[in-house]
């Protein structure tokens, strides 16, 4: 069976490596960029997402790569203490919460694919222009600096992120994706350990909110 995969975020590599610890063999990952990078801001993978990383024999590696943080409070604007509650381990689950950059995530996912499917297993530089379904398989029809290249596969799966292309193939009068109104800003400070060094905090109202992770 052959899988071709569009798409090589967190989502697709990870499908791919699940199809393949599953016995398929025949996996190929399709991505418009010409060259995956670390970007992107800090996420929490959550106990349940690293079960499935730890299954993968990733769990180690991601660990190694984040912070497992111990706690989660919640403050109010003044700064009072509203609410804590453990995390991970020390909640009680048998794996950790891990908050990590996602960019780092992404690579070390990207770098179990090559590892273990082969160096031709993500291909860039492909942009779906579509998918033509047939009664035995699928086509994916990819847009290249070289030209038009077409794939057949016995199953195509999108993993191509909020502007799917596939996306808006099956569903053409949905619309692009709606903006809530709401501006989020990032950023990194190096600074001392605040609390113990392994909390989270929330911190704000309704209205406005402020997060920090170690």
């Amino acid at each position: 069976m052959r899988i071709v995969i569009v798409g090589a975020g967190i989502g697709g590599l990870a499908a791919a490596l699940s199809l393949h610890a599953a016995g398929m063999r025949d996996i190929v990952v399709y991505d418009r960029v010409d060259e995956l990078r670390a970007l992107g801001v800090g996420i929490n993978v959550l106990p349940h997402a690293i079960r499935e990383l730890t299954e993968l024999g990733l769990g180690d590696e991601i660990a190694a790569l984040g912070v497992a943080p111990s706690t989660l409070s919640y403050f109010n604007r003044f700064g009072q203490r509203i609410w804590s509650e453990q995390r991970g381990l020390d909640a009680g689950y048998l794996w950790p919460q891990v908050s990590i950059h996602r960019g780092e995530l992404q690579l070390a996912l990207a770098r179990a694919v090559l590892e273990r499917l082969g160096e031709d297993a993500i291909r860039l530089g492909h942009a779906l222009v579509r998918a033509e379904h047939g009664s035995d398989a699928d086509t994916a029809v990819f847009a290249t600096a070289a030209g038009e290249v077409r794939v057949v596969a016995d199953v195509v799966l999108a993993a191509d992120g909020i502007h799917s292309a596939f996306r808006r193939q099956q569903y053409p009068d949905e619309g692009r994706p709606v903006w809530k109104g709401l501006t989020l800003w990032r950023g990194t400070a190096r600074v001392r350990p605040f609390l113990d060094g392994r909390t989270m905090i929330m911190a704000g109202d309704g209205e406005q909110k402020f997060v920090a992770y170690p």
